[in-house]
Parts: structure tokens; C-alpha cells; sequence
């Protein structure tokens, strides 16, 4: 905040640039630190804002992708079947972090027999643990495991084949779906709503800061 170009206890004319007080009378200008309050107030507008914005976009995110998957199972027909893993392949997925640089997450998928044809899965719902290398997989899933799974004739690549673990996946990520928009939008919504009340307050204290600056200059003219 601007000094004032006078000062309020002694009235000297104190120009356009002042110093830190008036050298008549030494009044400090210096402005007030900051009290506990406002800093707790500060700390707890960074911190919502923070949650806000990360909670929206992951949040986000899992909702687009369980509506999707929910509609691309919806209605298509399957049967309970058996895979017979063949190999597995560890791999890592390359994604964008929100500073922009990029990170990776591990993977694994399995090539392996189906109803007598040759088909891929995704095996990362199948392991007990994140694996850490190749050799890793194939500890937790050796060549010859037996796995009980959805086929779904009508998809390809790796829809076609999803895990038996207690519900259909149609009915699985639609649930997902809509656990999502009932119960953590809400939720993220209000950090919204509160990050903004509490920005709020902030401004009208600085605003209040401001105008009590502003009244002791037209009381020093």
C-alpha cells in the first residue's frame, strides 16, 4: 500500500518517495505484519484453492472415463470364460504432470488362449501388487495361470477380455460413474464454493486496510 504524502501526526509535507517514517517526528510507516489470523486465513485459501483444482481434474477425469467405459459395456453381450496366459509384458505409460513435465506408471498386460483363439488382457487387476519389472509379472502371474473372465465378442483388443471380480463391468463403472457425480462433485464444489468466500474475506480485509490508509492521508491535508 502507498504511503501517505503527509504525515498524520506532524503534518510534514513528505513528497512523492517517502522513507520507511517521517524524519520529523519518526512515525513508522512501515506497514503492520501480518497477524496470526490473516496468515492462518492466507494458509487455508492456498491450501482449498490447491485441493480445488487437483480434486476437479483427477475427479474429473475418473468420471469421463467411467461414464465412457459404462457405455461402451452397456448392452453388449458376453459369457463367462476362461484365459490361459501364455506370456506377460511389463511396460510403464507415460503421462503429463500438471507442472508439465511428464511421469510414468507402471503396467502389465497378458497374451494368452481363449476359447481356443489367441487374445490380450489387461493384467494390472489381476496382480496382488504394482510390479516393478518384468520379472516381477511373471512371479505373480507364471505362464499356464488360469483366469476366469468376461469375453465380449462384439469389442476388440483388450475390452474384449475384463476379469470375473464380483460385478459386470457395465454395471461396475457405472456405479463408478455414479458415485462420482453424486458424492465427490458435491464435495469439490463446495471446496470451490469456500476457496471463493474465503478469498472474499481476504479482499475485504486488504480492501478495509486500504481505506484506513486512505482516511489518515486526507486527515494529515
Amino acid at each position: 500500500m502507498r504511503p501517505p504524502s503527509k504525515c498524520p501526526r506532524c503534518g510534514l509535507d513528505l513528497g512523492a518517495y517517502v522513507e520507511t517514517h517521517c524524519p520529523r517526528c519518526g512515525v513508522n510507516f512501515t506497514p503492520e505484519p501480518l497477524t496470526p489470523g490473516i496468515l492462518l486465513l492466507n494458509w487455508t485459501i492456498g491450501i482449498c484453492g490447491t485441493f480445488f483444482v487437483l480434486a476437479s481434474i483427477g475427479w474429473f477425469a475418473f468420471y469421463m472415463n467411467a461414464s465412457s467405459r459404462a457405455e461402451l459395456y452397456e448392452g453388449a453381450p458376453y459369457r463367462v470364460t476362461t484365459f490361459r496366459v501364455t506370456s506377460v509384458q511389463y511396460y510403464r505409460i507415460a503421462t503429463d504432470t500438471l507442472n508439465g513435465g511428464t511421469s510414468s506408471v507402471a503396467a502389465a498386460s497378458a497374451s494368452g488362449i481363449v476359447e481356443g483363439q489367441r487374445e490380450s488382457m489387461d493384467l494390472l487387476p489381476c496382480l496382488n501388487k504394482i510390479p516393478q519389472d518384468q520379472q516381477d509379472v511373471e512371479q505373480q502371474v507364471p505362464a499356464g495361470t488360469v483366469i476366469g473372465v468376461y469375453l465380449f465378442p462384439t469389442l476388440r483388443g483388450e475390452n474384449r477380455i475384463q476379469r470375473i471380480g464380483g460385478l459386470p463391468p457395465a454395471e461396475k463403472y457405472q456405479r463408478q460413474a455414479t458415485w462420482a457425480s453424486s458424492r465427490a462433485f458435491p464435495v469439490v464444489g463446495f471446496m470451490g464454493l469456500l476457496t471463493v468466500f474465503l478469498s472474499l474475506a481476504r479482499y475485504s480485509l486488504w480492501r478495509s486496510a486500504r481505506r484506513r490508509l486512505a482516511q489518515a492521508d486526507c486527515v494529515s491535508r
